[in-house]
């Protein structure tokens, strides 16, 4: 009751024994964090239909249908289906301050069922705007975990049918705005309600999902449990407890909290704070209260049928889960593997972020510091607050997270450490700035913007160009890219629309392959299947995944999109012929001959921006252009394998070849530091599209301001004190600043 929790009792003058009773329970409540108020409503798979609702939403509405479930009922097995309730009634609002609704958070709970093991979290999830109710599986219910799914679907089946009902919508964004959060047992369980009926959830949030329960020991270990002798049934939690938490842990981070907390009573607080690490006891004792033997076996059962059904035929209905996710993961979760997990689920759902939580145990949610909603913030899974930075006008785009953010300059550091990225600006009246300051960003109203530059061999550059705009102006730049890239092929050696018959052959495939429909195929060891194709990301520069940050395959229908959106987009017009320079095209361009992203931006009424970047193309030498790989021995599949790829364009400027994507092979040199400037913008609105000559001189006009833009940089890093690496080194070592370059 230190921590708010106040088991609801109508008999004021219970008996002993049943205070001692929910007094076990409400210890392993006050153990797991602030507890939980518990009106709920009773749910039924056949309550599907509007009329049926307003006993079924589990908000804690005192309407005549709603049950009010004691903490008692949870521990003496409350008879009925799985229910939904509202941890937070009597402290939840219903609706928003702006009059809608708020979007619904479902936690689905781990093997014990109650629906209260994440209760520290619930207080953070209800202030992060949501409308909270929890599941929670009596102990004497055997439903299959199909059931368990059927039950889920049928509950948000039925707020959404009264949302609808009602006319009321979730943010604007529709009647099923549902953030479905599932922990240990419960992340599978989301898993598989998510791939039953994926247009009923937004978001997947997964806490160590047990998804993985297939891989770990307890297939073996699990059924041994339920025949332990009667006797020491009760010790079981304690045994488990090393593997469920780690109390160390768990006490340290009590204790810092405490530390932290100004208090006009230091020893009281350290005595509260000790009496609270001793709660864990008998709430671990609790356990085996909660989850009696028979249960536990039906449980591990439920385990079992869920992976069975989420991992069958090569784990293709992971394949099939597009809602987005993420998956936070346990670095030491003792139980199951998780970290093992969350990469695997990464591989394979389409639309999957992780967070690794250091030093974590499996039952991370109970641990101090661990707030589950500031990380699902950090990773750009809560819905956008209005003070937040849009960095996009795109509503169907989702822009990178801080936590993407985070990642992706981490893996820019060491190239940025040697590159130390320089950028300049030009003003129109021409000049040159240090920085995108004269980048009209801010200052073109709902006009769209195309930047149009060089392709650079290989684009090592291209992340520090895109981190620049969100570091500087707060926008994402939206690429577009060639199919191969914006849709996440493997890497610059190129994809194969999914056709990996062309692919070299391993031993170990040629070998399967022999033995395929033969009796000793089934001696062979189990290899883990490959991931999908498009979920391999594409990685720019060392950016990460480069659709992640906004790029889409080039052609004229998302060319028309980003404009009419008003977006900031990014264009090489050069494409894969200069991405893929052969030898002795240093810095050339190569430019189709016809005007059309001209007309396009002249459409739109846009502002085009050329930009000049040197240096990633004197940080290698070609030794095998596509040229040489076409002519060479294996010539024939490498231009077979080519023509397997998408086209960009078809291009009447160059040959066919000249427009496949084949790679060259290059060696590194000491790296130059790399530069950029930003020319002086172009206004287009006075362009008459009918006008074919004015077109034509604008495109000229943008591609000599590139062209102009490379010879200025490649003059002015002459008088760079600082444009060879080992001095550029030692300066940014020694003052942890960026080294100066020259004055323009």
């Amino acid at each position: 009751r230190r921590h708010g929790c106040s088991a609801t009792n109508a008999n004021a003058n219970a008996n002993a024994s049943r205070v001692r009773e929910q007094d076990d329970f409400m210890a392993l409540a006050a153990a797991m964090g602030r507890g939980a108020s518990t009106t709920s409503a009773s749910t039924s798979r056949d309550a599907t239909d509007a009329s049926s609702t307003r006993g079924f939403r589990g908000d804690g509405v005192n309407d005549a249908s709603s049950k009010r479930v004691s903490l008692r009922d949870v521990l003496d097995g409350a008879s009925g289906p799985p229910r939904m309730f509202s941890p937070m009634a009597g402290r939840r609002r219903d609706h928003r301050a702006d009059g809608g609704r708020r979007p619904l958070a479902v936690y689905l709970p781990g093997l014990d069922g109650t629906g209260f093991s994440a209760s520290s979290q619930f207080d953070t999830i209800a202030r992060a705007g949501f409308d909270l109710v929890a599941l929670n599986i009596p102990v004497s219910d055997r439903s299959s975990v199909f059931e368990l799914v059927d039950n889920v679907t049928a509950y948000l089946d039925a707020r959404v049918a009264e949302n609808d009902f009602n006319g009321e919508s979730v943010n604007g964004a529709g009647s099923s705005d549902v953030y479905l959060i599932g922990e240990s047992m419960g992340g599978m369980l989301a898993l598989c309600v998510a791939a039953s009926r994926p247009d009923l959830i937004k978001r997947l949030i997964l806490v160590n999902p047990a998804s993985s329960f297939d891989k770990s020991v307890w297939p073996t270990l699990g059924p041994a449990l339920p025949s332990i002798p009667n006797e020491l049934w009760n010790a079981v939690p304690f045994a488990l407890a090393p593997v469920l938490i780690d109390p160390v842990r768990m006490a340290r981070g009590m204790m810092d909290k405490m530390m932290e907390t100004p208090s006009d009573d230091p020893l009281g607080s350290l005595v509260a704070g000790a009496e609270e690490l001793m709660g864990l006891i008998p709430a671990l004792g609790a356990l085996s209260e909660i989850i009696p033997r028979e249960t536990l076996a039906h449980r591990l059962e439920i385990l079992r049928e869920g992976c069975e059904y989420l991992n069958a035929n090569d784990y293709e209905r992971l394949t099939t889960i597009n809602v987005p996710t993420l998956v936070v993961a346990s670095e030491n979760d003792n139980l199951i593997p998780s970290l093992t997990e969350s990469s695997r689920l990464k591989a394979f759902l389409p639309n999957c972020k992780v967070e690794v939580l250091k030093g974590a145990s499996h039952a991370a949610l109970q641990e101090p510091g661990v707030d589950l909603m500031e990380i699902a913030r950090r990773n750009g899974v809560l819905p956008r607050t209005a003070d937040e930075l849009a960095m996009t006008r795109d509503v169907k785009f989702d822009p990178p997270s801080r936590a993407d953010l985070e990642r992706a300059r981490e893996s820019l550091a060491g190239l940025r450490a040697l590159t130390s990225p320089v950028f300049f600006s030009t003003r129109p009246d021409g000049k040159i700035v240090r920085g995108l300051d004269a980048v009209p960003i801010r200052q073109r109203g709902s006009r769209p913007i195309l930047l149009v530059g060089n392709h650079q061999t290989l684009a090592p550059d291209l992340g520090f160009l895109i981190d620049q705009f969100i570091e500087e102006k707060g926008v994402c730049i939206r690429g577009l890219a060639h199919p191969v890239v914006a849709r996440g092929g493997g890497g610059f050696g190129g994809d194969t629309d999914g056709d990996e018959s062309n692919m070299p052959q391993s031993f170990d495939d040629m070998l399967r392959g022999a033995l395929k429909g033969t009796p000793l195929e089934a001696a062979l060891p189990r290899r883990e299947p490959k991931p999908p194709r498009n979920n391999r990301a594409m990685t720019m520069g060392g950016l990460g995944s480069f659709t992640s940050f906004g790029a889409v395959p080039v052609s004229g229908m998302n060319f028309f999109r980003l404009m009419k959106q008003g977006e900031t987009v990014l264009l090489f017009p050069g494409g894969v012929r200069e991405a893929f320079k052969r030898k002795n095209e240093l810095y050339e361009l190569f430019w189709p001959s016809k005007p059309e992203f001209v007309r396009m931006a002249a459409k739109f009424d846009a502002i085009i921006v050329p930009f000049a970047a040197v240096g990633a193309e004197d940080s290698f030498d070609i030794v095998q252009d596509a040229d040489d790989l076409l002519n060479g021995v294996f010539g024939e599949s490498v231009r077979e394998r080519a023509n397997k790829m998408p086209k960009a364009r078809v291009n009447d400027d160059f040959r066919d070849d000249e427009e496949l994507f084949i790679q060259p092979v290059a060696v590194p040199k000491i790296p130059e530091r790399f530069y950029f400037r930003f020319m002086a913008p172009i206004d287009l609105s006075d362009v008459d599209l009918d006008d074919e000559e004015s077109v034509k001189a604008v495109y000229a006009n943008v591609k000599n301001e590139v062209a102009s833009g490379i010879e200025y940089l490649r003059a002015k890093r002459a008088s760079d004190p600082f444009k060879d690496l080992a001095p550029r080194l030692l300066y940014e070592r020694a003052t942890s600043a960026q080294a100066p370059t020259f004055v323009p």
